[in-house]
């Protein structure tokens, strides 16, 4: 014998809509305040350009040496680390799905299996419900949104951190770039003053034979000579060492890295070089724009409102599973005690059911209030990490403008100290020639050039890197080509 499925009265209808109505106007969670911005000064300290930030220029704009370009583009298409941020972008992607189908009903068909009681003398028996099931939670307390509320603010933390990547990735490449054309001039300067010297130890062996000069000045000069030629194998495994790093953030094996090999600075003139020859870099002050756009530029302080934001829902989500839930579940299939009979729906009797369950936790061992405390305490410390990070931005900026300012008047110091001991160098070799000198004082003048070389050769990587660090603590070099 079937039977027939159960009709709504007009009464349960109106219950059944009422209830819809219910659930659906607690599907919208109460929407969060937004973390408040911390205090920040109305200036940088050490801020003296007028303009936009620096960081609102498009990196190929700020970096333009084609072979340095060439590098950071393949350091963005294969650097490792970056591509490990995307991926840990598409599972925050994921997950924010996921809280989101909670907010949905839930559908399935299955095979329900019961016991049924015994009687003395009868076998033991099962009944078995087969067909669809329904189940639909409704958000009374805005839990299920404020879960989605916290995974997409997590979302959004990832697409930070991923920008974040794409900045330090683009200052690491420009300043490795830096480091291995600094290394490579001052190898060729090294270099230059290796062959110097030999031509030199050559001409002084031809006059202690010829008994002019002692053979202490013959032994200065094969010194001064070995010492020079010593510092060549370390100036290579650092130029080595450097192009390695390149090769690892573009993502591909330790190997040589295509650049031109700059020549020994050249500043002969009797004056010194103007700043500008130096490159974009150059400028005596950066315009670093305000404080407070550093909010929305720097992918760090982004990052760190968006995880506040999310462990903001975090506690309300933990606050909402202190009160009580409902549920609408619902099923619709046939029931029997043969199984064969059901699956080949010659049997059993026809089910149906619709109705709400509500169900409230009154001792969990102080599970859930243990849960909302460790939730308000991670709050805590997202708020302390989001002020942390514009106190650690603004500290940033201020040491790069400063750095790049100071550098600028020791770049011009140690370009007139080269002027100098070049014409030292010059004078020395007259008077050795002259017969005035002896030959120690035209090594001591090699010597010197070239420490003043060297220095001159730091101080020029120096600032370079405070133009690359003042871009890179403004929050630049993260964009996309398009803008985004």
């Amino acid at each position: 014998m079937s039977a027939s499925l159960p009709r709504l009265t007009g009464r349960a209808q109106a219950r059944v809509l009422m209830l819809a109505a219910a659930m659906l106007a607690g599907c919208a969670s109460a929407p969060l305040p937004r973390p408040s911005a911390p205090e920040l000064p109305a200036a940088f300290r050490g801020a003296t350009a007028a303009g936009p930030s620096l960081a609102s220029r498009d990196w190929r704009v700020v970096f333009t040496d084609s072979a340095q370009q060439a590098l950071i583009e393949a350091a963005l298409a294969g650097n490792l680390d970056l591509q490990t941020a995307q991926a840990r972008m598409r599972e925050a992607q994921a997950a924010l799905t996921a809280a989101r189908s909670g907010l949905l009903p839930t559908a399935a068909l299955g095979l329900n299996t019961s016991p049924t009681a015994r009687r003395p003398g009868e076998s033991l028996s099962s009944s078995f419900l087969v067909g669809g099931f329904l189940s639909w939670e409704i958000d009374l307390w805005g839990r299920l949104g404020y879960a989605v509320e916290a995974s997409r603010g997590e979302l959004a933390a990832r697409e930070a951190a991923r920008d974040g990547v794409r900045v330090s990735l683009v200052a690491e490449t420009a300043s490795r770039y830096h480091e291995m054309v600094a290394l490579r001039a001052v190898l060729a300067s090294t270099e230059s003053s290796a062959r110097l010297q030999t031509d030199s130890l050559r001409l002084i062996r031809r006059r202690n034979q010829a008994g002019i000069v002692s053979a202490a000045e013959v032994r200065q000069a094969e010194g001064q000579l070995a010492s020079t030629e010593a510092r060549l194998p370390e100036l290579r495994r650092q130029i080595a060492a450097t192009e390695h790093a390149l090769s690892f953030l573009t993502g591909r094996a330790p190997g040589e890295v295509a650049a031109p090999m700059p020549p020994a600075p050249v500043v002969s003139q009797p004056a010194p070089l103007p700043l500008a020859a130096a490159g974009p870099d150059s400028a005596a002050a950066l315009p670093a724009g305000l404080p407070s756009e550093l909010i929305e530029r720097r992918p760090d302080l982004r990052e760190a409102e968006q995880r506040l934001v999310s462990a903001q829902a975090r506690v309300a989500e933990a606050k909402a599973m202190l009160l009580p839930s409902l549920s609408l579940t619902g099923a619709l299939g046939r029931i029997g005690f043969a199984l064969e009979s059901l699956l080949l729906n010659s049997g059993g009797a026809a089910v149906a059911s619709l109705g709400p369950n509500a169900s409230h936790t009154l001792y969990a061992g102080g599970a859930l209030e243990a849960n909302r405390d460790a939730t308000l305490a991670r709050l805590d410390q997202a708020l302390i990490a989001y002020r942390r990070a514009a106190l650690n931005a603004l500290r940033e900026v201020a040491d790069a403008l400063k750095a790049h300012e100071e550098s600028a008047t020791q770049l011009e110091r140690q370009r007139a100290r080269v002027v100098a001991q070049r014409e030292a160098l010059r004078l020395a070799d007259l008077r050795f020639g002259a017969g005035v000198v002896s030959f120690l004082e035209v090594l001591d003048a090699q010597r010197q050039l070239l420490a003043a070389e060297a220095d001159f050769v730091n101080t020029r990587l120096a600032r370079q890197l405070a133009h690359v660090q003042v871009y890179r603590a403004l929050g630049g070099g993260w964009a996309s080509p398009s803008g985004g």
